[in-house]
Order: structure tokens, then sequence, then C-alpha cells
């Protein structure tokens, strides 16, 4: 799967967090509702291997004025729970 012609695998987010940490995840899904575009991710454990005993982590994704990537917390309580409910409908068809 890609996202703006890039392969989803190739793609690694650094989340940084309020206390400092950081976690490099990789993308296991992308997928879109409501005009908005989503990525699903995964930690990371060693350089591209996606993390499956931890959760997925959802954020909404732009992509910036060359096509990369831009993730973005998603605030609105109600933006989240539509995009999990997709999401997790997805992952069921799995």
């Amino acid at each position: 799967m890609e996202f703006m012609g890039k392969n989803l695998e190739d793609i690694v987010v650094e989340l940084p967090f309020e206390d400092g940490t950081t976690v490099e995840c990789g993308v296991y899904s992308y997928f879109e509702v409501n005009n908005k575009k989503y990525f699903a991710l995964l930690p990371l454990k060693g350089e591209k291997e996606l993390d499956f005993s931890q959760s997925y982590m959802l954020y909404e994704v732009e992509e910036d004025e060359e096509g990369n990537p831009i993730v973005l917390y998603i605030e609105n309580d109600y933006e989240y729970a539509v995009a999990a409910q997709y999401f997790s409908r997805q992952l069921s068809k799995k």
C-alpha cells in the first residue's frame, strides 16, 4: 500500500511525547474517513519491524509541499471515535 507515492513500509514516524521521550513507529495502515486521511501506527522493534504486541495509535496525516507525510494528533474526540471505529472494522476484515 502507498501514501502519496511512498510505500507504507518505508515510512517511519518519530512521535514525541510530553515527557520528552520519543517512539519510532511504522505505518500499519492508511485509510480515509470523511475526507480526512489517517495512519494507524505501531512502534517499531528493530529497524523496520512493526511491534504487534503494542497498541495501534491513530493519527491524522497530511502532506507537505514535497509530498512527505505530516502526522497530526487528533484533538477532537468525536473525530477520533469515527476514525477508530472505521479502523476497527477494517481490522476485523483481515
